[in-house]
């Protein structure tokens, strides 16, 4: 009997309610993310929206990291909620930030479930089935530590298929418009899977195109290389205009050269999770990373067998997809051609944190499972609903009884715990126990249920049985899922919860070789996993140098670091803005092609500013002979910061009396940085190597330093109204069209 929409609308709230009720969770109680990526993610959207809130304009550089940033390699951790709450900054200023971040993330997720709901519905007509494939999608989908390596590369590929698939059926372009614009507005999201994300688009049409009668397939498979090309340049859009456009920016991640290529030993070994073993998981329901998590619950398990037995041909896309990036995911031959031969992957890193996209496709095996063994209409021989149920009873009985002697023999449970390729490692203690336990009475009870199938009058009692089984799997599922989400989060009290507001950001005078006490570094210290620069963007801290991990910074910046081995260097400090004011003045500037070679001159006492300017002549030789490099001209002129901001500095210095007087602003120069000094502009020259320097005039002056790029202001803009538009879709989609 085909469902009626009323029906399939309640089951698709089901998910919806449980997926908020879980944020609710988090949001009712003050819980945090643990730390790892996920910190990473929370403080870049603080960062932005709270710019937005505090100073009515989008942030595009951040003062707080490595002496200056520009902003466009974090605004790709901005999810389309965070977007749309810099469109309607004004509404939100009183509201705590960390509730808003959680909605986001329940955003992200909701773009997920719409797509898997939407994609099942071509695959399944039970509705049952596709409750059960979208179920397991979103509450094993686990994103509080980690949002790039399990959300980010799936959360919109669903989606995007089955646009792609209304263009194919109708050949109607308004659906490869919605494709296209879909791409351009996650482009930013998913430059990481710039090759991986039109990888598994590609093969998976190309499987369908194979497995599709040519009467019933619109188009060619010319057609179908061209509209994944179209998609593919829509990807890399992020990355040309985004981050390539900017010559300044120098990308100094872990293992990376600085062309961006990853060798082909690195490509095949970086990041671990590389193996098979990590697959124990599915039965364990234990999960010990921090990037991505395994478990699909137990019901799924035997169900995925089933389904990659069936007679179903259309399980082929998932099936293939699920082997060859498993395959992909362990380092064989299949990876090293991917590497060679698919575009930009020698971009990519990784390799074995691509488990969330396999598991997309095994929560769709485990659906024709489901369709095979509970649904009337494909299930109606006895002799194969009875194999298939003692098989997967067996299974989860023998499960069962395997977590059981983990507990009992301690050697065992240790190894099986510490070779999990995981990184949050978890002893055998009694709480590990006590989870296991648990885990092995899920699996016996599962098998009884599997068992009970054959058994009974399904024509008479389907409903009722079926929904036993759904309400044991959500119990299962959304418990794991609930379970995760203690694990990695921890309760803020009172007092750092209010740190999660909006405010203005201080204008720090001296760099700092120590965060010290400070409420909000001591936050960050109590983070799991790794922790990243953009966490100073939090705690306000503008160190001398970095103490967490820095993946980009600008070239100026670099090279002025890289001057002093010592980071306690006398001069180094005075330069940085350290042991002096971050604002200096000096009663002569010289001009010089090289400022290189004066700063590593022994001789040089930090106390005097040398400038140079792209496109100066070279100064004549004898220009700066027998100038005494040791010699102080600095001055002390009062100054007071009138206002400050992420893109803007405002300073009033008192009577300047010496004509020829330079100031430095010792935040890292950029060619997008401008000065007016008495509101006429002002050349601005890179100043000791790597900071910001303009001459003053006699008397009075009010030097305002300020960052303008249309080009990247736009680009913000048009990915915050596109999110707008595409929350607008969304909903028409699921209106439109049965849900």
């Amino acid at each position: 009997m085909k469902p009626s929409r009323i029906s399939l609308i309640y089951l698709f709230c089901i998910i919806v309610f449980f997926e908020l009720s879980l944020m609710a969770y988090l949001i009712a109680n003050h819980r945090m993310v643990l730390g790892h990526d996920g910190f990473e993610w929370f403080v870049d959207q603080w960062y932005f929206v709270n710019g937005k809130v505090s100073y009515h304009e989008v942030p595009l550089w951040t003062p707080f990291v490595t002496h200056g940033q520009v902003t466009s390699y974090t605004y790709n951790r901005l999810g389309m909620f965070s977007n749309i709450l810099m469109l309607f900054s004004g509404w939100i200023k009183h509201i705590n930030f960390l509730p808003l971040y959680y909605l986001g993330l329940f955003f992200d997720k909701f773009i997920l479930l719409t797509g898997t709901w939407l994609l099942a519905r071509r695959y399944f007509k039970n509705p049952l089935t596709v409750f059960f494939v979208a179920s397991t999608v979103m509450a094993s989908t686990i994103t509080l530590t980690q949002i790039t390596h399990t959300i980010l590369l799936i959360y919109c590929l669903p989606l995007t298929l089955y646009l792609l698939h209304r263009f194919f059926d109708s050949w109607k372009w308004k659906w490869l418009f919605a494709t296209v614009f879909l791409m351009s507005i996650v482009s930013i999201n998913i430059y990481y899977f710039i090759s991986l994300f039109p990888l598994a688009v590609f093969l998976y049409f190309l499987v369908v195109f194979f497995i599709t009668p040519v009467k019933n397939f619109k188009m060619r498979g010319a057609d179908i290389v061209w509209i994944i090309g179209m998609v593919f340049v829509l990807a890399l859009m992020a990355q040309i205009f985004i981050l390539e456009h900017d010559p300044l920016l120098s990308i100094h991640s872990p293992n990376r050269p600085a062309d961006g290529h990853i060798p082909l030993d690195i490509f095949l070994m970086y990041g671990g999770g590389i193996g098979l073993f990590k697959w124990w998981e599915l039965f364990l329901g234990i999960s010990q990373g921090w990037d991505n998590t395994v478990y699909l619950g137990l019901l799924a398990v035997p169900l995925i067998f089933i389904g990659i037995a069936s007679k179903n041909k259309n399980k082929y896309p998932f099936l293939i997809g699920a082997a060859f990036f498993l395959l992909f995911s362990l380092a064989t031959p299949v990876t090293v051609l991917a590497y060679y031969f698919w575009p930009l992957m020698t971009y990519f890193r990784h390799i074995g944190l691509v488990t969330p996209l396999i598991k997309f496709y095994l929560c769709f095996l485990a659906g024709f499972g489901f369709e095979e063994l509970f649904d009337i209409d494909k299930s109606k021989q006895a002799k194969e609903v009875l194999y298939k149920s003692l098989f997967s009873a067996v299974l989860l009985y023998l499960n069962g009884l395997f977590l059981c002697q983990l507990v009992i023999n301690a050697n065992l449970g240790t190894f099986f715990l510490d070779h999990l390729s995981s990184s949050m490692k978890i002893n055998l203690s009694e709480g590990t126990i006590d989870l296991l336990y648990y885990t092995a009475r899920l699996s016996m009870l599962g098998a009884l249920i599997f068992l009970a199938r054959p058994f009974i009058n399904f024509s008479k009692y389907a409903s009722s049985y079926t929904l036993i089984l759904i309400f044991f799997h959500l119990i299962v599922i959304y418990g794991y899922a609930y379970e995760q989400m203690q694990e990695r989060s921890f309760l803020l009290k009172p007092k750092e919860y209010a740190l999660m507001g909006f405010q203005k950001f201080p204008f720090v005078h001296h760099r700092q070789n120590d965060e010290g006490a400070f409420p909000r570094a001591q936050l960050v210290r109590l983070m799991g996993g790794a922790v990243y620069d953009e966490s100073y963007n939090f705690t306000f801290s503008d160190m001398v140098r970095t103490k967490y991990r820095s993946d980009i910074s600008l070239i100026p910046y670099d090279q002025l670091s890289h001057l002093f081995n010592d980071p306690g260097s006398p001069v180094f400090l005075k330069l940085v803005g350290s042991s002096e004011d971050k604002v200096q003045f000096f009663s002569h500037a010289y001009p010089l092609k090289n400022v290189v070679d004066v700063i590593q001159n022994k001789d040089f006492s930090g106390d005097m500013l040398f400038y140079s300017s792209i496109g100066q002549s070279r100064p004549k030789g004898d220009q700066l002979k027998g100038l005494d490099l040791s010699q102080d001209q600095r001055l002390n002129i009062p100054y007071k910061v009138l206002s400050f901001s992420p893109n803007q500095i405002v300073i009033d210095v008192d009577q300047v009396a010496q004509p020829g007087t330079w100031m430095e602003y010792c935040d890292t120069w950029h060619s997008h940085w401008k000065a007016e000094v008495n509101g006429r502009p002002q050349k601005v020259f890179l100043g000791n190597v790597a900071y910001k320097a303009i001459a003053l005039q006699k008397g009075k002056n009010i030097v305002r330093f300020y960052f303008e790029s249309n080009f990247l202001t736009a680009v913000y803009y048009y990915f915050m109204i596109g999110s707008f538009i595409w929350m607008g879709l969304l909903i028409l989609l699921l209106m439109t069209f049965p849900v």
